[in-house]
């Protein structure tokens, strides 16, 4: 009669010899750089290694690692090495819980290093990991680090909602900002707005006036020295810390006033995020830029100020505009309201014959307005100089508590707004009069032809022209079946009125027609081409 055999389960041996492996770590950057855990941890390991005849091969970690997962560099690297050096018979460190605080996968870890024959040694914790007991002792000191790990997690969540709730933000600094008080507890971080932060404001309310698209304002940053990838763009926007609150996802549903100070008005977020919300794109991608729509968003309701959008009667296979917001009744089809604005840029052309009278003619106009814009920037200059100040002295008050962090948004938000539009007059103003002949020889060129120019492009193009000779976009007045603008861009707007002078033929000029009263806004008069949104 034959007997059943059973599987043997294999022992595996220790390995053999003195070599061994340390690693050492702490939790954070702060404790690597301003604490002396790692020194006294490399001391005591050399001292054990050094009395108990050890010889150290290898050195791992001396670094900030975390220990709740066993996903740390240093960590897997020591281990992967484990597996390909047979020499090694330890791993030599301070404590099991500089080893793993990750309870149950750290148990797991032990158990796979005794079946390559690698034991654990801890300098303040002997244990034989090759016995019954010792082995007991692994696991009940890998549960225990975790136990005391969860209990720290429940202690910070708790110190961390405390310090939301009285406004403070415990998180890294949000990109704009500065914190002048480092590597210190929340309740003293004091933030400031850097140079970064005075132009995301201005990303805040290119999004606010819907003309831009995220990735526009990426790259109009971009050329201003400001890399900010397409994710963290979004994120930022959809941050209340920028208008003065903190959130997190510990406190859902609060938003809590901040002790920071706010970088936008509370209005410019809101509609910064409604622009975002009403452009938002999910599910399967949409061709949203159509060659036959390229009014969009340019043109708005001249009553509600509601912006046009687009759609095809697939049926028809027409294309019409019409108001986005709902209780406007304004529908008006693509194929007129583009040959309006096609007639309407026949008010920008001129005649070949009268090219060099018309450009003498701009010259000595916009001249005119350099000198005269030469002597604003002296008296710009003297008041940024002055509001540079005000700003300065409103930030020391703040931080030393003389007046309330509204009264600070109020006023620092006021006289940056003033700053900021010095500034860049100023900056269009020196471009300008450096390069008069060259833009007034690129505006001729665009306008001679321009009717055609804008019909013959594709959509990204024509609103790059839309936008450069109406900055502000156009009004559509239904009642007249006209359109209206406030602003024209200086340098097209005197070509236009000059040419209307010149050529004998162009007794009236639509163009000029379409303007509100007599204010034509300068706008600067460099034809660069601007980008502009879907």
């Amino acid at each position: 009669m034959s007997k059943k055999l059973t599987p043997v389960s294999k022992v595996v041996a220790p390995r053999a010899g003195n070599v061994c492996y340390t690693y050492d770590r702490v939790s954070s950057k702060d404790q690597m750089i301003n604490g002396n855990s790692l020194a006294w941890q490399f001391e005591r390991l050399d001292d054990y290694a050094s009395k108990n005849n050890l010889f150290i091969k290898k050195k791992y970690g001396g670094t900030y690692e975390s220990a709740k997962t066993d996903e740390r560099k240093e960590f897997k690297k020591m281990l992967a090495d484990i597996a390909k050096d047979s020499s090694v018979s330890a791993i030599l460190i301070y404590s099991y819980d500089r080893f793993s605080r990750s309870g149950s996968n750290g148990i797991f870890l032990l158990e796979n290093l005794k079946k390559l024959g690698v034991k654990i040694i801890s300098v303040t914790q002997e244990v034989d990991s090759f016995t019954p007991t010792g082995s007991f002792q692994e696991n009940l000191y890998m549960l225990l680090s975790k136990l005391d790990n969860d209990m720290r997690r429940d202690k910070s969540i708790s110190g961390s909602k405390s310090i939301i709730k009285k406004g403070y933000w415990p998180y890294p600094t949000p990109k704009g900002y500065t914190n002048t008080v480092k590597y210190a507890t929340a309740d003293k971080h004091i933030y400031i707005i850097n140079d970064e932060g005075k132009l995301l404001r201005s990303a805040f309310e290119w999004k606010a006036s819907g003309k831009y698209s995220n990735q526009q304002i990426i790259d109009k940053l971009a050329l201003k020295g400001m890399k900010v990838s397409l994710r963290n763009m979004a994120w930022i926007f959809a941050n209340p810390f920028y208008c003065g609150y903190v959130y997190s996802a510990l406190l859902p549903g609060e938003l809590i006033p901040g002790k920071h100070p706010a970088l936008i008005k509370e209005n410019v977020f809101l509609k910064a995020n409604e622009v975002s919300k009403q452009n938002a794109i999910s599910g399967v991608p949409k061709n949203l830029c159509k060659d036959e729509l390229p009014l969009k968003v340019f043109v708005r309701d001249v009553d509600s100020n509601s912006p046009f959008t687009g759609y095809q009667n697939k049926k028809r296979k027409i294309f019409y505009y019409k108001t986005r917001e709902s209780g406007t009744k304004i529908n008006i089809t693509a194929k007129k309201l583009n040959s309006q604005f096609e007639i309407l840029l026949l008010g920008f052309e001129y005649n070949n014959s009268v090219k060099d009278k018309l450009k003498q003619i701009l010259l000595k106009k916009l001249s005119k307005n350099i000198a005269n814009n030469k002597e604003n920037t002296v008296t710009n200059k003297k008041r940024i100089s002055e509001l540079q100040n005000i700003l300065s002295n409103l930030e020391e008050r703040f931080v030393l508590n003389e007046i309330t962090k509204e009264q600070f948004d109020k006023f620092s938000s006021k006289y940056s707004d003033e700053l900021n539009q010095l500034t860049q007059e100023i900056k269009t103003n020196a471009k300008t009069s450096s390069n008069l002949e060259k833009a007034v020889e690129k505006g001729l060129k665009i306008a001679e032809n321009i009717s055609q120019l804008w019909v013959s492009s594709d959509y990204y193009e024509k609103q790059q022209l839309q936008y450069l000779l109406f900055p502000d976009g156009l009004l559509y007045d239904k009642k007249n079946d006209t359109v209206r603008t406030y602003r024209i861009n200086t340098l097209f707007h005197e070509i236009a009125v000059n040419t209307r002078g010149l050529d004998k033929r162009k007794k009236d000029n639509s163009l000029l027609n379409c303007l509100f009263g007599s204010n034509v806004g300068m706008t600067g008069f460099e034809p660069a081409t601007p980008s502009t949104p879907c």
